[in-house]
């Protein structure tokens, strides 16, 4: 429409005011009266000399809009290194990834001997100093451990375990007591077993790391090559401390003699009851791969000597953690 100018009243995105364009809408002029525009003219001269609004390319924006969320710079995550575990998603398991067992405790002394200057020592004090620090290390390489004992005690022991005199377990109570291992075990969902002993012989001058598994479970190839890994990392843990220890190598528990009958089990139960097949009634068995590792003879000096050794301890514990770790990862013994 020639002739006249149309002002409307507009809104934009850094404040309200007017907006002037050419066309047809919501308020007409005649462009003859020339007088009006004047005081138009001087009526808006206070705004024109005012700061211009801030452009609506560019609108100030609160910290708190979703767009500055947006804006926010997130740091990507960590990379991995060399010493992080393979991925542990509790989809995949929800469990701990390793139970160890340091054998014996409380009343149960485990095997016995003397050092070579004379010095008692008891089985469970060993299994459960070396066990520790096994945990202590597989921890701090971001591996979850649980073990079925961390004091000098048994395992949720009954009175009706024990002899009456107190101070020893009853046949029925060593069964009870590894069951209850065995229950801890099952229970973390771990998925590796460990049980750490010494070796004991009447000969004193035998000795030797000796580490044994079950071939008759299920998953039998998983315990052998749990237990190989074991053995070669704790024969290279001793020898490279300086101790030429025997390899007496990985052995089956089957061609153990006697097995472990406490005189409870039928003697045709040729296993560790740690690691062996179930016995209805009896034996409720372990249900994840593993091993039993006796890494050196407490009825020998030398080794007794050695075992009470915290040098000797921390080595045994880094060769057990680095089997753990490597069988997690899918390795196999060289």
């Amino acid at each position: 429409m020639d002739g006249y100018i149309e002002v409307t009243e507009g809104l934009y995105r850094g404040g309200s005011g007017a907006t002037v364009t050419e066309g047809g809408g919501a308020m007409r002029r005649p462009a003859s009266w020339g007088w009006i525009y004047w005081m138009v003219a001087l009526l808006c001269l206070p705004a024109c000399l005012s700061p211009a609004p801030r452009t609506p390319d560019a609108p100030a924006m609160p910290a708190s809009t979703p767009s500055a969320h947006l804006l926010a710079v997130t740091p990507p995550p960590p990379p991995l290194t060399a010493a992080t575990p393979f991925p542990l998603t509790p989809s995949s398991h929800a469990g701990v990834d390793a139970f160890i067992d340091p054998g014996h405790g409380g009343v149960d002394d485990g095997a016995t001997g003397v050092t070579s200057d004379g010095r008692p020592v008891a089985e469970k004090t060993i299994t459960l100093a070396i066990a520790l620090q096994t945990a202590a290390m597989l921890e701090a390489d971001g591996f979850r451990v649980a073990l079925s004992r961390t004091d000098d005690s048994l395992p949720d022991l009954q009175p009706s375990d024990l002899t009456a005199e107190g101070d020893a377990l009853t046949p029925d109570g060593v069964l009870h007591d590894l069951q209850r291992r065995i229950d801890r075990a099952n229970a973390s969902g771990a998925r590796v077993l460990l049980s750490i002993h010494l070796n004991s012989f009447d000969d004193p001058e035998v000795g030797g790391a000796e580490t044994i598994y079950d071939a008759s479970r299920p998953f039998a190839d998983q315990n052998l090559q749990f237990a190989q890994l074991v053995q070669q990392h704790v024969v290279a843990a001793l020898r490279q401390a300086g101790y030429p220890v025997d390899d007496r190598g990985v052995v089956n528990d089957s061609d153990l003699t006697g097995g472990e009958s406490f005189g409870v089990l039928p003697a045709s139960y040729n296993h560790l009851v740690l690691l062996g097949p179930e016995l209805p009634g009896l034996v409720n068995p372990s249900q994840m791969p593993g091993a039993l590792s006796e890494p050196l003879f407490i009825s020998n000096p030398e080794e007794a000597t050695l075992a009470t050794n915290p040098a000797t301890q921390q080595a045994l514990a880094r060769a057990y953690a680095d089997a753990i770790e490597a069988f997690l990862r899918g390795a196999t013994a060289s």
